[in-house]
């Protein structure tokens, strides 16, 4: 007999206590939806994650936790970040599946089978959600965004970093074993792609309902985008580091070609060398020069991974993908069925 197929969704909450309430009733219609068209997908469990809210969310999720068991609390002691409060949720998820998602309403339930169904069909670990448009009412910062994001991509060399999105589908034993490694100022999707290449993204709509109204700023400040950026790129392996080891190298060849120069330019007495001991300091200049630029990128290089080492980076991860292909037979199921 197949096995059941268990979803877990994890949302932090700070300042959502008005979108709460359809939050809640948009996942239950999913869930409402998987047990009538399907006999072995399964939504058991929605996580919210108080992160000392500075509205009245604590109260609204606890009249929502008491109408819906599946409705699931967790209280952290103080503020400490989007990110550190989604690792908490996955932490407490027992789902095959870990979906994560916003408090506000811009990234929408309905979607999960669809994220779910392209990482499934792709034997992948993590599908993000990827913006078929806009997602914000300011292009500015929609522009500055995706420019930053390609910045530290090429910076680091990890690929996948434009795709970043806090609304992603993740496969359970990664979730939990990335967010047990996370320390503090570790940056969550950086290290699940220590766990996992296989990331994929699908196209949804992520339409920011908070923000189009100009009734709410973003819940970042500058300063707080600026440390995120940070602690994307001080949780990444840095590969700027390695075109110092090119320059060094580069420097120490041209200082020996022009010591080679020089030498047979005295031997040969070719008088090529007009200022005599000019030849001999550039040629100092260049090869110690390039000695130092070598030393540090090598030094600079070894922090870099002493930093991954330091963070928790494994080893090695084992996961079993061999329930992909019920899951995807499972959602193409309630697509026909749920005419979605």
């Amino acid at each position: 007999m197949q096995s059941s197929i268990y979803i877990s969704t994890v949302t932090p909450v700070y300042n959502g206590s008005k979108y709460l309430p359809s939050l809640v009733a948009a996942l239950d219609e999913v869930r409402t939806m998987l047990k009538t068209h399907t006999s072995d997908l399964e939504l058991i469990e929605s996580i919210f994650v108080i992160d000392d809210a500075i509205d009245n969310s604590e109260e609204v999720l606890a009249k929502l936790s008491d109408e819906y068991s599946w409705v699931k609390v967790i209280t952290l002691s103080r503020n400490y970040g989007q990110h550190p409060a989604t690792i908490a949720g996955i932490l407490h998820s027992s789902g095959d599946w870990v979906v994560t998602l916003d408090e506000d309403l811009q990234h929408k339930p309905k979607d999960i089978p669809r994220l779910l169904k392209k990482a499934v069909s792709e034997k992948a670990d993590i599908a993000y959600a990827l913006s078929d448009e806009a997602v914000h009412k300011s292009v500015i910062r929609d522009f500055a965004a995706a420019t930053f994001k390609k910045f530290v991509s090429s910076l680091v060399g990890n690929p996948n970093i434009k795709d970043f999105n806090s609304f992603r589908v993740v496969r359970g034993d990664i979730a939990r074993a990335t967010a047990a490694i996370c320390r503090h100022e570790t940056y969550l999707d950086v290290a699940f792609g220590w766990f996992t290449r296989r990331i994929v993204v699908e196209e949804v709509n992520l339409y920011d309902d908070r923000n189009q109204s100009g009734e709410e700023e973003s819940g970042y400040s500058v300063w707080g985008l600026v440390r995120h950026g940070k602690r994307m790129i001080m949780s990444s392996k840095l590969k700027i580091f390695r075109i110092g080891i090119l320059l060094g190298v580069f420097a120490f060849v041209v200082s020996i070609l022009l010591s080679i120069y020089a030498i047979g330019s005295v031997l040969l007495n070719m008088d090529t060398i007009i200022s005599k001991g000019w030849a001999s300091t550039i040629m100092v200049v260049i090869f110690f020069g390039g000695l130092s630029i070598l030393l540090t990128a090598f030094v600079l290089e070894s922090l870099s991974d002493m930093a991954l080492n330091l963070n928790g980076k494994p080893t090695y991860f084992a996961v079993d993908r061999t329930g992909d292909t019920a899951t995807l037979a499972s959602i193409e199921k309630l697509e026909t069925n749920a005419g979605l």
